[in-house]
C-alpha cells in the first residue's frame, strides 16, 4: 500500500515496443484519500505512437504528489511535467534551473540536472531512445531485460543508465552540462572565432599603423641630437648634395652659389672630407657643436651653433657669407658660376676658385680659397686683381701713345696736362700756339717702366703714378723765348680695361 507522498513501487510492466524511440511513462494512478490504501489500476503494456508524453496522462488530484517516473528523483522535474520556462532558442542552450521542469524534445539532447544522472552513452542516441539502452542490446521492456521496478534494478536514488567504470553524467559523445534541453547540438564556432580573430587582427594592425605614424616619428626626431644634425649636414656637403644640405638650414637669402655644380667643383679642388663631430653643450633649444674636417688640403676646425625649430635641429651658421666686390666689372666665375651681379653671396664649407675671363688681368695672389668659416671668407675681401704681362704692356703702350700725342701739341693746354695758360712772364703774356714740348730721355725711359695699379672701387680701371719728364719753351708777347721750369706736368694716365675699347684718360 502506498502512503501519501510516496511513489508507487512495482506492480506495473511497461512494454516500450521495438519501433518507438521515445517511451511514454505510464499514467500515475491518483492517490487514495488519506487513510485509505492506494489501489492503482492495472495497465496493459502499450506501444507509444509518438515520442511525446500522451496528453491523456493522468495527474494526481490537487494536493497529492505525482509518482515520479523511473530514474527520477523525488522533488525534481522530469519529462512529462509541465515546462514553465521559456523554450530554448535555436543555437542557444537552455539549462533548466533547479525546481523548474523541462521536457526533452525528440532528437535533442537531455542535460542532466544537478543531482540527476545523464543516460547518454558513447554512440547512443540521446532522448528519444530509451534510457540506458546499449547498441545491440535490448532496452527496458524487451524480453530478458529488466526494467525499472524489477528486483535487482536500481530505482530512484541511483543513477539510471550509468555503466560501471564510467564517470557519472559525463560520457564521451554525450552533451555536456550547459547545453540546454530543447537546444540542438551546438554548431562549430570556428567561423565566428576566425571572424573575431580576423577583426581583432585588423584593428591591431590599424592601431600599429597609428602608432607608427604618430609615435615613431616623434621618437625618431627626439633621438636626433644637434651633433647628429651637424654631421649629417657636413656629410651632405661632402657628397655634393646641396638640396639635402639646405634641409638642415632654416633659410638662406641668396642661393646662387649653393648648388650641386658648385659643390662638385669644390670636391675637385679638395672639398670637405674626414668629418669629425664632437657633442658640445646642448640645452632644450640650443646647442654648440665642434667639428673638424679637411677642406682644400688642410685640416680646419670650426664651431656650429644649432637651434631647435619645430622639433628639428637647424644649423644657424652652416653657410658662410662672402664678398665678391673685388671682381666687379670683370667677366669672372666662382667655381664655374658667373659673378656678374653678385656682390654678397653665401657658400657651403668647401674649396673655391676664381677664374677671370680676361686677356689682361689675373688675380693678385692665390686664386683658390678653402672656406670653412667667416675668418676664411675674409680673404675674399682682400682679393685684388692686377694686369698680367699682356695687360701691363698694353697699358704702357696706350700711355706712351697718349703722351707723344700731347707732346706734339703747340697749344698752351693739352688733354694730358702740361697746361701753361697761367704762366707769369714778368709782364709779358704767353703767345698761343708758340709752345714747344720735348720728351726727354729720362721721360721716355719712365714711360717704359710705368707700374700700373688697379683702382680699389673699380678693379678694371688701372692708373700709373710715375712722373714723366718733358721739356717746354714758348714765345712771349714781348718777342722773347721763355723756358718753362715750373709747372706744365703730365697728368695721371688711367685706362679702363672694362670698356669695349680701352683708352687713356688723364686725371
Amino acid at each position: 500500500m502506498a502512503t501519501e507522498g510516496e511513489p508507487p513501487r512495482g506492480g506495473h510492466e511497461l512494454d516500450f515496443g521495438s519501433g518507438s524511440k521515445d517511451p511514454t511513462p505510464p499514467p500515475v494512478a491518483p492517490s487514495a484519500p488519506q487513510g485509505e490504501a492506494a489501489n492503482p489500476a492495472p495497465t496493459s503494456p502499450v506501444v507509444p505512437e509518438q515520442a511525446h508524453p500522451a496528453p491523456e496522462q493522468a495527474f494526481p488530484p490537487p494536493g497529492q504528489p505525482a509518482a515520479p517516473p523511473y530514474g527520477a528523483q523525488p522533488g525534481q522535474p522530469y519529462p512529462g511535467q509541465p515546462y514553465s520556462g521559456q523554450p530554448a532558442q535555436p543555437g542557444q542552450p537552455h539549462t533548466a534551473q533547479p525546481g523548474q521542469p523541462h521536457t526533452a524534445q525528440p532528437g535533442q539532447p537531455h542535460t542532466a540536472q544537478p543531482g540527476q544522472p545523464h543516460t547518454a552513452q558513447p554512440g547512443q542516441p540521446y532522448p528519444g531512445q530509451p534510457y540506458g539502452a546499449q547498441p545491440g542490446q535490448p532496452y527496458p521492456g524487451q524480453p530478458s531485460q529488466p526494467y525499472p521496478g524489477q528486483p535487482g534494478q536500481s530505482y530512484p536514488g541511483q543513477p539510471y543508465g550509468t555503466q560501471p567504470g564510467q564517470p557519472y553524467g559525463t560520457q564521451p559523445g554525450a552533451p555536456y552540462q550547459g547545453q540546454g534541453v530543447g537546444a540542438p547540438p551546438a554548431k562549430s564556432s570556428k567561423g565566428l572565432l576566425w571572424a573575431l580573430i580576423g577583426g581583432g587582427a585588423a584593428l591591431l594592425i590599424v592601431a600599429i599603423l597609428v602608432v607608427a605614424l604618430l609615435v615613431v616619428p616623434a621618437l625618431t626626431r627626439s633621438s636626433v641630437t644637434a651633433a647628429d644634425t651637424v654631421k649629417a649636414y657636413l656629410t651632405a656637403v661632402s657628397r655634393g648634395d646641396a638640396k639635402t644640405a639646405l634641409g638642415y638650414l632654416e633659410s638662406v637669402p641668396d642661393k646662387k652659389l649653393l648648388t650641386d655644380s658648385v659643390l662638385k667643383a669644390s670636391d675637385q679642388l679638395g672639398g670637405v672630407s674626414h668629418i669629425s663631430v664632437k657633442k658640445g653643450g646642448e640645452s632644450k633649444y640650443t646647442a654648440t657643436v665642434a667639428a673638424t674636417f679637411e677642406v682644400g688640403g688642410r685640416t680646419v676646425s670650426t664651431t656650429y651653433e644649432v637651434y631647435k625649430s619645430k622639433d628639428a635641429w637647424k644649423v644657424a651658421n652652416g653657410v658662410i657669407p662672402i664678398s665678391l666686390d673685388g671682381l666687379r666689372g670683370f667677366d669672372a666665375t666662382f667655381n664655374g658660376v658667373s659673378t656678374a651681379g653678385i656682390t654678397a653671396a653665401y657658400v657651403f664649407p668647401g674649396a673655391y676658385q676664381i677664374v677671370l675671363d680676361s686677356k689682361y688681368f689675373s688675380i693678385d695672389g692665390d686664386a683658390t680659397f678653402a672656406i670653412a668659416s667667416t675668418d676664411d671668407a675674409s680673404a675674399l675681401y682682400d682679393v685684388r686683381t692686377k694686369l698680367n704681362d699682356a695687360g701691363v704692356t698694353e697699358f704702357r703702350s696706350l700711355v706712351r701713345t697718349a703722351v707723344e700725342a700731347c707732346v706734339a701739341m703747340k697749344t698752351l693746354a693739352t688733354p694730358c696736362g702740361m697746361d701753361i695758360t697761367g704762366i707769369d712772364l714778368s709782364g709779358a703774356t704767353a703767345v698761343e700756339g708758340s709752345v714747344t714740348r720735348t720728351l726727354t730721355a729720362d721721360g721716355s725711359a719712365d714711360l717704359d717702366a710705368l707700374a700700373p695699379e688697379s683702382s680699389g672701387s673699380t678693379p678694371t680701371v688701372v692708373s700709373a703714378y710715375d712722373s714723366i719728364s718733358v721739356d717746354m719753351t714758348l714765345q712771349g708777347s714781348d718777342g722773347q723765348t721763355y723756358t718753362v721750369t715750373l709747372g706744365g706736368y703730365l697728368g695721371t694716365p688711367t685706362v679702363d680695361f672694362g670698356a669695349a675699347s680701352p683708352t687713356v684718360t688723364w686725371e
